[in-house]
């Protein structure tokens, strides 16, 4: 009984995985997109001595003392173990955030990589005739 119904789940697995692979293939590269964004940022920033120094920073938390993580935008820092935020960095890294542009390059990189994503997938339901089964 129990074999039964974990043959059953695993052959659906199987039979929708089949079908619908170029759709699974590019959720896996957006969430790889989305959880490597800092370290492609790193890639397309790393001229602008700012970001780079923003990014590159080693601060300690105070509660527990470990290594800080850049967050959102400089000059932001996430403690990984007990989710404080703080802000720290030289005068040029908070400065930073005044004159951020709108979206920065490697923010347009990811964002842009996203959207073909988006449109390959939707082209591929639309032209495979997926919907019609």
């Amino acid at each position: 009984m129990l074999e039964e119904l974990i043959r059953d789940i695993w052959q659906t697995i199987l039979k929708y995985s089949t079908q619908y692979y170029v759709l699974i293939l590019l959720l896996l590269l957006a969430y790889l997109v989305m959880a490597f964004r800092y370290r492609i940022d790193y890639l397309v920033m790393k001229d602008d001595v700012v970001w780079r120094r923003w990014y590159k920073a080693v601060f300690l938390c105070p509660s527990c003392h470990r290594r800080l993580r850049p967050d959102g935008h400089p000059p932001n820092y996430l403690c990984p173990k007990c989710g404080n935020s703080f802000t720290f960095g030289d005068k040029a890294v908070k400065e930073w955030t005044k004159h951020r542009p709108l979206m920065t390059k490697g923010e347009f990189i990811r964002y842009l990589t996203l959207l073909v994503f988006l449109a390959i997938g939707a082209l591929w339901i639309f032209t495979s005739g997926v919907l019609h089964n």
